[in-house]
């Protein structure tokens, strides 16, 4: 791609993510949630997301128990990926097959893009590369238990830290236990703000 192409093609994903992250009127606002919840009791929660840039897509997930403690966080990178709501599903297929490998006791995926959310719903999706992904979404979904949630960017803003993680290409970064530094001030503060609301 030559660079008069960039700016324009940038501009277009952009635009592209803005509009994917607009809710419908229709769609109760006392149903987004503003502030991370926590999963119910013996359960844990996934939170997902995906960063474009001009080189590929970053995937960011982090798994939180009933109590909000961290389990583990994740991110990889993929090249050549560009289209923001493929992006977003892949985050969502990632999420859940780490759930799968490491034996988690699902309850809720949460993403922040309402696009793939209602994509899942639909059950006729032509055969495109996020046709794929979003069947093999709904297949784990049902085998593990879980399902796929829509959540506001600052109640998903953990997992967009870890989709914004610099991972190696094609590399999968899993940190178990312990956080990185820069994802610790945000899981203090999903935290705090949970037990204040009683989520």
């Amino acid at each position: 791609m030559d660079e008069a192409d960039k700016v324009p093609r940038a501009q277009s994903y952009l635009e592209e993510y803005r509009h994917q992250q607009q809710l419908p009127d229709a769609l109760p606002v006392s149903l987004v949630s503003h502030v991370w919840s926590r999963s119910p009791l013996g359960r844990v929660k996934l939170n997902t997301d995906a960063g474009i840039d001009d080189e590929g897509v970053g995937l960011g997930v982090v798994v939180r128990n009933h109590d909000g403690n961290f389990i583990l966080a994740a991110a990889k990178r993929l090249k050549g990926i560009n289209d923001p709501t493929l992006g977003e599903a892949l985050a969502i297929e990632f999420g859940f097959q780490l759930a799968r490998h490491h034996h988690l006791t699902m309850s809720v995926v949460e993403t922040d893009c309402l696009v793939v959310v209602n994509k899942l719903e639909v059950a006729d999706e032509i055969q495109t590369e996020i046709g794929v992904v979003l069947r093999n979404i709904r297949r784990l979904a049902a085998m593990m238990g879980g399902s796929v949630h829509f959540a506001s960017r600052v109640a998903n803003e953990a997992a967009h830290i870890m989709a914004h993680t610099k991972a190696r290409w094609d590399i999968t970064g899993v940190w178990f236990d312990r956080p990185l530094l820069n994802l610790l001030d945000q899981l203090l503060k999903d935290n705090v703000a949970s037990f204040s609301t009683g989520l």
